[in-house]
C-alpha cells in the first residue's frame, strides 16, 4: 500500500506529475461543444487511456480531469447540475487507472470570473461553489488537492478556507499562472503573489500554465529568491498557434525537458506539464532527471525588500466640510454635445446662491452625454466649483473603471458617487452591451483600494488617491431591510457619505433610522422640487423609488403657481429634515436651476 502523499513528498527528491489532460482530449477527438470534464461521463475509456499513457511515461502522480468541474464553469454549457457526477466519475477513473501504485491529485481550477464584494460571484457564493466540488473529490478519496492556474490571491484564499472546512489534514498544492509580464490575468504581480503564498501552509507552491518553459524559469528564479520552497513547475509547451480552429503547441519534448535541471536547481520538487504537453514530454522529463539529478545542487538565495511609505493625494474640499458644515449640492444635467455655456451659466447661478458642490450625472437613463469627468474638470478649472462625480459600472470593465478613476484623480476630481447604473436597454442606444463587471458595492471597494495605494488586485499604484466616496440610498425601497443591508456593505467597503433618493415625507427618514443598527456616515437628504401637478403624478406613478403623499399632490393640483408651490414644499421638507441630515442634495427638474437656487438661499 502506498504511503501518505505528504510523506511521499518528503522522501522524494523529485516527483513527476502528468501533462495536459484538456489538450490531449482535444487531440484525441473530444468535441469542443462540451466541457472537457464531460468526457469523464461520456468517454471514460478515453480519459483512462490518457492517464495510463502518462503513468507509462513516468508520472508518479496523475491529476483528475476536473480542472473546470465547478458549477460556474459548467454553467456556461448548461451542465451546472452535473457537478457531482463529473467529479465522482473523474476520481473513480483516475483511481482505477492508478491501481494504488501512483497518486491521484484532485485538480481544482479557478471559477472563471472575478470574485468578491460587488461582483456576480461574491465571497460567500465562491466558497459554496468550491466546497461543492471539493466535497466530491474528497469523498471519492483523492490523495491531495491541487489549486492550479490561479490568478487571484483572494480567490485562492477562499478555496483554501473551503478545503479546510471540509478536511484540514489533506495535503494541498497551489500553482499560480503568470503572463509574460509576470503578473496574473487579474493584474496581481508576482511579488504580491509571493507574499500571499508565504501566509499559506500549502505543502507545495509553484507555477503552471501561462507560459512556456523559458518564461517559467524566469518566474521560478523570483520564487526561489523569495520563498524557501519546495516548488512545483508545470509549464505549457510554449505559446500556442491557432491552426484550423485549434490551438497547437509546437515546443518539442526534448527542448521542454532541457529546462528540468534548472528547475530542480532552483528548488523544484514537482515537475510536469500543462497545456500542450503530452506523454512524450513527461517521458523526456523522466529521462532528463535520471541523467542529471545526481549532479544537481539546490541553492536558494533569500531576497529582502524594504517597505516604503505610501504617499497620498490631497483631500477634496467636500471632505473637509462633511459632518462639520451643512452642505448643499445640486445635480446638473451634462449636455449631449460639447456646447457648455448653458451649463456653466447654471453652475454660476448655483454658486452665487451658496451651493457647495454640484452633482454631475453619468449619462443618466443610459442616454449619451458628455463625459462627467471632463465636465467636472472644466467646472473646477473655469468656475472654481467642485463636483460630485456620478460614476457607474454600466459601461466600463474592471480595467476601464480603475483607469478612468485614476484619470479623474489626476484631473483633480476627487468626489465620487458610486452607482451601478441604468441598463442600456432603457436608453437611446438599446443595442449597446452593458458591462457590469461589478456593482456599486464593488465600485466602493475599488475606490477604497485606490485610496490605500493599490488597484483592486492589490498592485501598488504609487501615490494613493484621496477620493471622497458617496453612495445612494432609496428610502422608499420595496424591501427596506435589504436596502439597508446593501448600504451596510457599502459602508464596510469604505463609503464616506450617503445621498438619498427624493424625500417627500420626513417619516420615511425616521423609519430608516429606526431600522439601522450601525454607524452611519453623513447623509445628504434628497430633494426634488415639483414643477407641476403632472410632474408630481408622473414621479409618483412612474418612477421607481419615489412616493409623493396625496396631500402634496393635491397642493400641486390646486395651486395657481405650481412651480412656486413646488419650491415652497421643498423648503418645508428641508426645514423638517435638516436636523436629521448633514446636508441637502437637490435634483432640480428640467434643468430649472433657479428652483434649486431659491431653496439654497432660504437656508444660507
Amino acid at each position: 500500500m502506498k504511503k501518505n502523499f505528504r510523506e511521499f513528498l518528503k522522501e522524494q527528491s523529485t516527483v513527476i506529475f502528468d501533462g495536459a489532460m484538456g489538450t490531449e482530449l482535444l487531440n484525441r477527438g473530444f468535441s469542443l461543444d462540451f466541457p472537457l470534464e464531460w468526457a469523464n461521463v461520456t468517454r471514460p475509456e478515453l480519459v483512462k487511456q490518457i492517464h495510463t499513457d502518462y503513468i507509462l511515461a513516468g508520472a508518479s502522480s496523475i491529476e483528475t480531469n476536473t480542472f473546470g468541474a465547478n458549477e460556474c464553469k459548467l454553467k456556461v454549457f448548461g451542465f451546472e447540475n452535473e457537478v457531482e457526477r463529473i467529479n465522482r466519475s473523474a476520481v473513480r477513473i483516475a483511481k482505477e487507472t492508478a491501481d494504488d501504485k501512483v497518486y491521484v491529485i484532485g485538480s481544482v481550477g479557478p471559477l472563471g470570473k472575478p470574485v468578491g464584494s460587488g461582483f456576480e460571484i461574491d465571497d460567500r457564493r465562491a466558497k459554496e461553489v468550491y466546497k461543492r466540488q471539493l466535497y466530491f473529490l474528497l469523498d471519492e478519496g483523492v490523495d491531495a488537492i491541487i489549486f492550479e492556474t490561479a490568478a487571484s490571491t483572494h480567490e485562492v484564499q477562499i478555496a483554501i478556507e473551503a478545503l479546510k472546512e471540509l478536511n484540514d489534514e489533506i495535503p494541498y498544492i497551489i500553482q499560480f499562472s503568470f503572463t509574460k509580464d509576470l503578473s496574473t490575468i487579474y493584474g496581481e504581480d508576482i511579488y504580491r503573489v509571493i507574499e500571499f503564498l508565504k501566509s499559506t501552509d500549502a505543502d507545495i507552491v509553484g507555477l503552471n500554465c501561462g507560459n512556456g518553459p523559458q518564461k517559467t524559469l524566469e518566474a521560478l528564479k523570483i520564487f526561489s529568491q523569495n520563498l524557501k520552497g519546495p516548488f512545483s513547475v508545470q509549464p505549457n509547451a510554449g505559446y500556442p498557434q491557432l491552426v484550423q480552429g485549434r490551438l497547437v503547441y509546437s515546443t518539442s519534448a526534448k527542448y521542454f525537458a532541457s529546462f528540468v535541471p534548472e528547475y530542480i536547481k532552483l528548488g523544484a520538487k514537482v515537475v510536469g506539464g500543462c497545456c500542450g504537453t503530452t506523454p512524450e514530454h513527461i517521458k523526456a522529463i523522466k529521462e532528463k532527471i535520471k541523467e542529471f539529478l545526481p549532479s544537481i545542487e539546490v541553492e536558494v538565495v533569500e531576497r529582502r525588500e524594504e517597505q516604503k511609505a505610501v504617499l497620498k493625494d490631497t483631500p477634496s474640499e467636500l471632505s473637509q466640510k462633511l459632518g462639520k458644515k451643512f452642505i448643499f449640492t445640486v445635480e446638473i444635467s451634462p449636455p449631449k454635445g460639447i456646447e457648455l455655456e448653458k451649463t456653466k451659466e447654471g453652475v454660476k447661478l448655483l454658486k452665487e446662491a451658496g451651493a457647495d458642490t454640484v452633482n454631475i450625472a453619468d449619462s443618466p437613463m443610459a442616454r449619451v452625454r458628455i463625459s462627467p469627468i471632463a465636465l467636472a474638470h472644466i467646472l473646477k478649472e473655469e468656475l472654481g466649483m467642485e463636483s460630485i462625480l456620478h460614476f457607474t459600472c454600466r459601461d466600463r470593465n474592471l480595467i476601464s473603471l480603475q483607469s478612468e478613476l485614476l484619470g479623474a484623480a489626476a484631473l483633480g476630481v476627487k468626489n465620487v458617487l458610486a452607482l451601478t447604473g441604468d441598463p442600456p436597454s432603457i436608453g437611446d442606444h438599446p443595442q449597446a452591451k452593458p458591462v457590469f463587471d461589478v456593482n456599486s458595492e464593488g465600485l466602493v471597494l475599488i475606490l477604497s483600494r485606490l485610496n490605500n495605494g493599490t488597484d483592486y488586485m492589490g498592485n501598488p499604484i504609487g501615490k494613493a488617491t484621496n477620493f471622497t466616496i458617496g453612495v445612494a440610498l432609496n428610502l422608499n425601497a420595496d424591501d427596506l431591510v435589504k436596502e439597508i443591508e446593501k448600504l451596510k456593505h457599502k459602508i464596510e467597503n469604505g463609503a464616506h457619505f450617503i445621498e438619498t433618493q427624493p424625500i417627500y415625507e420626513p417619516e420615511t427618514l425616521e423609519r430608516f433610522f429606526e431600522k439601522v443598527d450601525f454607524k452611519l456616515p453623513p447623509i445628504l437628504g434628497g430633494i426634488l422640487p415639483l414643477r407641476s401637478s403632472r410632474h408630481a403624478e408622473f414621479l409618483h406613478n412612474e418612477v421607481p423609488g419615489i412616493t409623493i403623499p396625496d396631500k402634496i399632490r393635491e397642493r400641486m393640483r390646486s395651486s395657481k403657481e405650481p412651480a412656486k408651490e413646488g419650491v415652497e414644499i421643498a423648503c418645508e421638507i428641508v426645514e423638517k429634515i435638516k436636523h436629521m441630515v448633514s446636508g441637502i442634495y437637490i435634483m432640480p427638474p428640467f434643468e430649472k436651476y433657479e428652483m434649486a437656487a431659491e431653496i439654497i438661499k432660504m437656508f444660507k
